[in-house]
């Protein structure tokens, strides 16, 4: 239970963490910087040389390493105008889609009521006819497209674990190549920021809370706990991202952000309890039984 709890408040921490440089460089740059850090201490550690990718390891590598660079750079660019809490909350209502599609019970129904409710009570405060409820309208946008990009590397994870890859090593080696990808394409487009020591510092902790810290309770968490419990404790990330966004950036929720808050978790909670049956392709369905996630 420790791990699990770990697991949402470490990554809740790293990504409030890194709206206190937004200011110093963009969005995509500090997303492609936070994953040197993490693809060191992974490679160090996990020794995908010794893992023998090949060519398949390397090109699931390569699509965990840009869906986490995209996933960084979406979510950094909806905080940019969104409280953390509100990005976090809309990006988690992307994976509710396994639910509706592949879930038991009319409860699953209930739960996406629920989450589009909340995310018209975020919405109601971006009134188009401003810049700023553009803004925020855009950002809104990005949480979904963070949420995507999240639930496809879950996917892809979950791929490499099934071809016997170390999920830590598949995404270090993705990880640096994403780095040198973007990094490359960032200095030739907007030229690398002053890096000084508070900047590089943060970025070190964001990489460490984001992304380190998690894979290595993964494997505790994966053996000890199912799918249905480890859901439950993701029900209160969007929760614990508000109340870490109130501490160290100082934003402090409206009622319209209570209320979006309360009916998107309401909507997470009632999911988490959904029985999902895994489906083959033109509506045949599997035999094995799992839970929400």
């Amino acid at each position: 239970h420790a791990a699990l709890a770990a697991g949402v408040v470490l990554p809740a921490i790293g990504i409030a963490l890194a709206g206190t440089i937004l200011g110093v460089a963009a969005p995509d740059t500090i997303a492609w910087m936070i994953l040197i850090p993490a693809a060191i201490v992974l490679i160090v550690c996990k020794k995908p040389w010794r893992q023998h990718l090949g060519l398949r390891g390397l090109g699931i590598a390569v699509i965990v390493g840009v869906g986490f660079a995209l996933y960084g750079n979406s979510m950094f660019t909806a905080i940019n105008h969104l409280p953390v809490g509100n990005a976090v909350a809309i990006s988690m209502t992307v994976g509710l889609s396994i639910g509706v599609i592949h879930g038991q019970g009319k409860r699953r129904f209930l739960s996406l009521a629920l989450a589009l409710a909340g995310i018209v009570a975020f919405a109601y405060q971006a009134s188009p006819s401003t810049a700023e409820g553009k803004a925020m309208q855009a950002s809104m946008m990005a949480s979904l497209w963070a949420g995507v990009f999240l639930l496809f590397m879950a996917m892809m994870k979950g791929v490499a674990s099934h071809l016997g890859y170390d999920r830590g090593a598949v995404s270090g080696v993705g990880f640096i190549i994403a780095a040198l990808g973007f990094g490359l394409r960032d200095a030739t487009i907007h030229g690398i920021p002053a890096l000084n020591g508070r900047f590089i510092a943060v970025i070190i902790a964001v990489s460490c809370l984001m992304f380190v810290g998690p894979t290595v309770l993964r494997r505790i968490v994966d053996q000890q706990a199912d799918a249905r419990t480890q859901a439950r404790y993701n029900v209160f990330f969007p929760a614990v991202a508000m109340v870490a966004g109130v501490i160290l950036l100082g934003q402090v929720p409206s009622l319209l952000d209570l209320v979006g808050l309360a009916l998107i978790t309401g909507a997470l909670w009632i999911m988490s309890g959904v029985t999902i049956v895994p489906r083959r392709f033109f509506g045949k369905r599997g035999s094995g039984v799992v839970t929400a996630n």
